[in-house]
C-alpha cells in the first residue's frame, strides 16, 4: 500500500500515525475510541500563547500619557502636576505588568480527526469504536456473578467497556443511561429488583451533562432507582488536574470538557476496580493505586486481548 500521509501536506507520516494507533490500542490488543486516540496525541502538546490583553494596551497609553505630564511639569509646574504624572506612569507600568496574558490550549483535535478520516478512507482500524453497535446483543456480556450495576452516561462508553471485557473483570452489569443495550437494561432491572444491597455506580464525563447523571438517574423512567443510593464516582472537572494522564494534555481552562474515555483503558479499569473495592471515586481510587503500586498491581484487573465481537 502506498503512503497515505505526507509530512509536508499532512504534518504526519504513516509510520508516526501507526505508532499513535498502536499506543491507543496497546499494539492491537484492545478496542479504543477516537477520544483515546486524541489524548495519546495531545499528551505533552499543550500550546502556550502569550499576548498583551486590553489592560496591557491601556497601560502603555497610561505610561505615555504620564510621561507627557512629566515633561510638561518639568517645564511649567514642579508641584502637583509632577506628582500626578508620576502616579499615572506608575499605574500604567502596573497595568502592563498584569496585562501580559499566558493562554494554554490543548493540541488541536481537528488534526487527529482529519488524520483519522483520511486513514479510514483507505484502510480500516478494526479496534476503533466509532458508534454504538451492541443494541441487539447483551446476554453474552452478563458476568457469572454480577455484584455491581454500572450505569454510564454515553452508549459509546458501554461498547468500550464491554468489548474490552470489563464486565467480567469487574463482575458488573454495564449499561447506558438510555437503557442501551436492552438485554443488559433488563438484566440490571432484574438484579436490582432481586437484591436491594447491590451497588449502583454512576460513571460519566467531566462535563456539565455528565455531572448531572446521578440526579437524572434518581428520576429515571428507565431504571427504578428513586429510593436506592447511587454512587457517583466521576469523572469530575475537579479530578482532571489530579490525574497524571490528563494533566499534561488538558489545561485548567478546559477541565469541564473532558470525556471519560480520555483515560486509557488500564487507568479506567484500575479506577473502577478501586471503586468496587471501596474507593469513593475514580480519582481517589487512582490516587490510592499510585500510593501503593505494588498492591494495585496484585489486585487490580488487567484487560486481556479482547475476544472477537
Amino acid at each position: 500500500m502506498t503512503d497515505i500521509f505526507a509530512t509536508e501536506r499532512d504534518g504526519i507520516t504513516d509510520a508516526a500515525w501507526l505508532e499513535l494507533v498502536a499506543r491507543a490500542s496497546a499494539d492491537g490488543s484492545r478496542f479504543f475510541t477516537e477520544n483515546q486516540l486524541y489524548l495519546e496525541y495531545a499528551r505533552g502538546r499543550v500550546q502556550v500563547t502569550r499576548y498583551i490583553a486590553r489592560r496591557g494596551k491601556l497601560g502603555l497609553l497610561a505610561i505615555l500619557f504620564g510621561l507627557g505630564i512629566w515633561v510638561y511639569a518639568l517645564h511649567a509646574d514642579w508641584g502637583t502636576t509632577l506628582v500626578c504624572g508620576i502616579a499615572v506612569t506608575l499605574s500604567g507600568v502596573g497595568m502592563v505588568g498584569t496585562g501580559v496574558v499566558t493562554r494554554r490550549d490543548p493540541a488541536p483535535r481537528e488534526l487527529v480527526h482529519g488524520w483519522l478520516a483520511k486513514w479510514l478512507a483507505h484502510a480500516p482500524l478494526p479496534q476503533l469504536l466509532r458508534e454504538p453497535s451492541l443494541a441487539d446483543r447483551g446476554a453474552e456480556f452478563v458476568p457469572t456473578d454480577a455484584r455491581h450495576v454500572i450505569i454510564v452516561e454515553r452508549e459509546e462508553l458501554v461498547d468500550l467497556l464491554l468489548t474490552n471485557r470489563a464486565h467480567e473483570l469487574l463482575s458488573a452489569v454495564i449499561v447506558a443511561e438510555s437503557g442501551y443495550p436492552r438485554a443488559l437494561r433488563d438484566e440490571a432491572a432484574r438484579l436490582l429488583g432481586a437484591d436491594s444491597t447491590r451497588s449502583v455506580i454512576a460513571l460519566h464525563d467531566a462535563t456539565q451533562n455528565g455531572v448531572g447523571l446521578a440526579s437524572r438517574l434518581a428520576a429515571s423512567s428507565v431504571f427504578a432507582l428513586k429510593s436506592r443510593p447511587i454512587q457517583d464516582i466521576g469523572l469530575f472537572p475537579a479530578d482532571v488536574q489530579q490525574l497524571a494522564e490528563l494533566v499534561s494534555a488538558i489545561p485548567p481552562a478546559y477541565t469541564t470538557q473532558v470525556p471519560l474515555d480520555s483515560l486509557t483503558l488500564p487507568t479506567l479499569l484500575t479506577g473502577l476496580h478501586g471503586v468496587t473495592s471501596g474507593a469513593l471515586s475514580l480519582a481517589v481510587a487512582l490516587s490510592l493505586a499510585e500510593e501503593a503500586p505494588e498492591l494495585s498491581s496484585e489486585t487490580a484487573p488487567t484487560a486481556p486481548n479482547p475476544a472477537a465481537t
